[in-house]
């Protein structure tokens, strides 16, 4: 079953939604039950169930023995959306499989629905207060939604979308933060017009395209590292790597997103 399409309270949970409204503790299920109106019992269970995913696939990595040594003290931040607000996304099944080092500091600064501007008007409240040693940045899906009908342009355009970017990255660089850029995944609208039938949204492939351009064209000109999923991702169909709403990655696609950024940190930690 497609668990993406299964109740509201489900994707609230699991997107980590209440981010929009409050800042609590993410596993405080009282809290949540109370924002999202629901019985804090099956908040907790849910929690539970998220927690469960995460720790499986943190065991998959550790017995591969895949993981990068840590160096000393360091501060990570993970900018994002909800590819990375998920909670059973790549930023939480990396920080499950460092749990133990006690030496790694975590900033959470991904957001459900952010698109780049977002993410740039909060960034000293949410990024840069907090004095990350490393970043990794993974936005833009959200940038490139639009309506479907004769008007309809992407929600920012792709001159905004670099803008935004290289104003993190230049930001970061300022005050020497090592940073890693991750391409967006793919997109399937059809899905998508299922999950949000009432929304008239449509993706073109095109600006996808266009980002992931952007997005390696600004490590190029900033000398940052970029952690490419295109020709990962293109060893599969997006379908096998989406659930059914067409937008957020599966467990498969969250699990080659993990491999790929802990790869790609090695090197900073």
């Amino acid at each position: 079953m497609d668990l993406t399409l299964k109740s509201e309270l489900y994707n609230n949970i699991k997107f980590n939604m209440q981010k929009l409204i409050l800042n609590v503790p993410e596993q405080d299920a009282l809290w949540l039950s109370r924002i999202f109106a629901a019985d804090e019992g099956e908040v907790r269970k849910l929690l539970g169930d998220f927690e469960d995913t995460v720790r499986q696939q943190a065991e998959e990595i550790r017995k591969s023995g895949d993981i990068p040594q840590v160096h000393g003290a360091k501060t990570i931040a993970f900018i994002g959306d909800s590819i990375t607000s998920d909670r059973e996304s790549y930023f939480h099944i990396i920080r499950k499989v460092y749990e133990d080092e006690k030496e790694l500091r975590w900033i959470d600064a991904a957001v459900s629905g952010d698109k780049s501007d977002d993410a740039k008007m909060k960034f000293y409240e949410r990024t840069m207060n907090y004095h990350p040693d490393i970043a990794h940045v993974l936005i833009g899906t959200n940038d490139m939604r639009e309506s479907d009908d004769e008007n309809g342009e992407s929600c920012l355009s792709l001159g905004d979308y670099r803008k935004n970017l290289e104003y993190m990255v230049k930001t970061l660089k300022a005050n020497g933060v090592r940073i890693l850029l991750s391409t967006i995944s793919p997109v399937l609208n059809e899905g998508i017009r299922k999950r949000f039938p009432n929304d008239n949204w449509i993706y073109k492939e095109a600006n996808i395209h266009a980002v992931n351009s952007m997005i390696e064209e600004t490590a190029v000109k900033f000398g940052v590292k970029l952690n490419d999923m295109r020709p990962v991702y293109g060893k599969y169909r997006a379908e096998e790597i989406l659930f059914q709403d067409g937008l957020h990655l599966n467990a498969l696609g969250q699990r080659l997103l993990t491999g790929q950024v802990l790869a790609a940190l090695e090197e900073y930690l």
